[in-house]
């Protein structure tokens, strides 16, 4: 694997001129600034899943209808974030992360005010529009920043901090929810101070003129050729699948379980879905370590095995206490597997078209959470509720066949080259 070429920064600034680091990103403001926009785009799902039954009551709505509150916010992502991607490159991540981070605030302060149910739907929208390009600017300034170890740090913490902060806004949702169903909504305005920093701390890269001068046909043929090899489709196996067990199986399907076969309340639910970010976050934070002792690549393959026998064992388990166990086992395995799969697709990137490679990466992620509950309803409909697990762990133990196949691919074809 190449090392990924030497970025070209601003001549004309000491400051900018140190930006590209190896050293610890704890240790560099940028990096807080960073994961922050992951942390603000991730806020307008949890936040907001716990009060979904109070806004059916308040709407008037059905609880399938009420789903399309989620829908709507997530919907964009997925389609805009390809754009987004070119956008970026070609005009730079400063022109479009202002107007999303205020796009995001203004239309989801806006959701607090609804008077009817369609006007929420609008404004879940455009908020969803305006979390579009925020996962993928920090993907984008993560790979492009760091250096060596200090991009595995960078990586392992990010992924740390979005699995706390998954286990840590649904509480603060309910908890808001307790007092009124519009303050989860008002979370948002956090995109405000946040935008703020933007402006007036953060340090980029200056960017390359190739991007900007480059024809889209010629940009879009670089992007073509930076993903088109089978060590990059490989990682992006891990990333579809991953998300796609984790949206499915696990939160969708595991509460419906957990509700059926054993009467469980919603707050042990979410405590059993909590142990799963926390646990995400734990072995993420290990990353580092862990890399001294295996290859990102073993990693990840072993990631794929415990995700395996997470899922087998579900259709055993006889009381809601005992959903914990492969709950955390999955939360472990998605640590393992998320940074080290960025990690290595951030060494990849190439820099003028850097923004438009994460894209992809960013929209295979959001098809893997809007496949998941899909794939697991049919798997449900063909063999019932326990056939989901049984059908998934099939389908982890595939995936993790198809990437080992993939890499064998790429490691002949730089060979051949």
């Amino acid at each position: 694997m190449k090392d990924p070429p030497t970025l070209n920064l601003d001549n004309q600034s000491d400051e900018l001129s140190q930006v590209t680091s190896t050293k610890n990103p704890l240790h560099d403001r940028n990096f807080y600034i960073i994961v922050s926009l992951t942390l603000v785009e991730i806020m307008g799902g949890p936040t907001i899943g716990p009060i979904l039954p109070e806004l059916s009551k308040v709407f008037a709505v059905s609880p399938s209808e009420i789903q399309l509150v989620m829908t709507a916010f997530f919907l964009p992502i997925g389609i805009a974030t390809p754009i987004l991607g070119i956008v970026t490159d070609r005009i730079g991540v400063k022109k479009v992360l202002i107007p999303s981070l205020l796009l995001f605030a203004i239309a989801g302060s806006c959701c607090a005010f609804a008077g009817d149910f369609q006007t929420l739907i609008r404004w879940r929208f455009l908020q969803g529009l305006g979390s579009a390009s925020l996962n993928l600017i920090s993907l984008t300034l993560i790979s492009t920043i760091y250096r060596g170890k200090a991009l595995t740090t960078a990586m392992s913490i990010s992924v740390s901090a979005i699995g706390a902060s998954t286990a840590i806004y649904p509480i603060i949702g309910g908890v808001l929810a307790g007092f009124s169903w519009r303050y989860p909504f008002l979370l948002t305005t956090l995109a405000f101070p946040l935008l703020m920093l933007v402006l007036m701390v953060l340090k980029l890269p200056r960017q390359q003129s190739g991007s900007q001068n480059s024809s889209i046909k010629l940009y879009l043929q670089k992007v073509w050729q930076s993903i088109n090899n089978s060590t990059v489709l490989g990682l992006l196996l891990v990333v579809g699948s991953m998300f796609l067990i984790q949206s499915g199986p696990f939160i969708t399907y595991i509460p419906i379980l957990a509700g059926a076969n054993f009467g469980t309340s919603g707050l042990f639910i979410g405590l059993i879905l909590a142990s799963m970010s926390v646990s995400l976050g734990l072995v993420a934070s290990q990353l580092g370590r862990l890399t001294r002792r295996a290859s990102e690549i073993t990693l990840i393959k072993v990631a794929f095995a415990i995700a395996a026998i997470a899922l087998a064992m579900i259709p055993f388990i006889t009381s809601a206490g005992l959903l914990f166990v492969p709950s955390i086992l999955f939360g472990e395995a998605l640590g393992l597997a998320i940074p080290s799969s960025q990690e290595i697709l951030a060494k990849l990137a190439i820099d003028d078209t850097r923004a438009g490679f994460m894209a992809v990466n960013v929209s295979v992620q959001s098809l893997g959470i809007g496949l998941g509950p899909l794939m697991a309803g049919i798997f449900a409909g063909v063999w019932g509720m326990q056939g989901v697990f049984w059908a998934t762990a099939g389908l982890a133990v595939g995936a993790l066949v198809l990437f080992h196949f993939l890499l064998q691919q790429g490691s002949r074809n730089s060979v051949t080259r």
